[in-house]
């Protein structure tokens, strides 16, 4: 990025800002499209839906479907899956049949501090030389633009 100065120089660090943005959606599809060839590996979804299901003893399928940004229907197959491997585990829940809870079993409570682990060392070899001050205002940026992709 070039430094200009000014108004100039807001313009063209706003247009990189977009140019990176469109480069980080390109990855993520990149991402989703390798997972189609995995067999013994969990996919992006599933590890998005576990690391959830990491942050609570269980969670209602609905919450887990929005927490992880995904549809009610697609949670179901996932969940039919990741049990028939022995990864979570669902109930009904007392209070309502009609509300299934999730919670990881052992094994996946297993898979996901061991994918953390591998993540966390990940970040930090590839963010430890930035500042805190330049960590917080990239999560302020990534949560302003998450704001307004909401508003599209």
């Amino acid at each position: 990025m070039t430094s200009l100065g000014g108004s100039a120089g807001r313009r063209v660090a706003l247009e990189d800002l977009r140019l990176a943005m469109s480069e980080l959606f390109g990855a993520e599809r990149r991402l989703r499209g390798r997972e189609q060839g995995t067999q013994n590996d969990l996919t992006h979804s599933q590890l998005r839906a576990l690391v959830v299901l990491g942050t609570a003893d269980e969670v209602m399928a609905g919450n887990l479907a929005k927490s992880a940004g995904l549809n009610p229907a697609s949670v179901t197959a996932m969940l039919d899956q990741l049990e028939s491997n022995g990864i979570v585990e669902r109930r009904r829940a007392g209070h309502d049949r009609r509300v299934c809870m999730v919670a990881l079993t052992d094994k996946g409570r297993r898979i996901v501090d061991e994918k953390r682990s591998r993540w966390e060392a990940l970040w930090e070899q590839r963010l430890g030389d930035l500042s805190e001050t330049e960590l917080v205002a990239a999560l302020r940026v990534f949560r302003t633009i998450s704001q307004l992709l909401d508003e599209l």
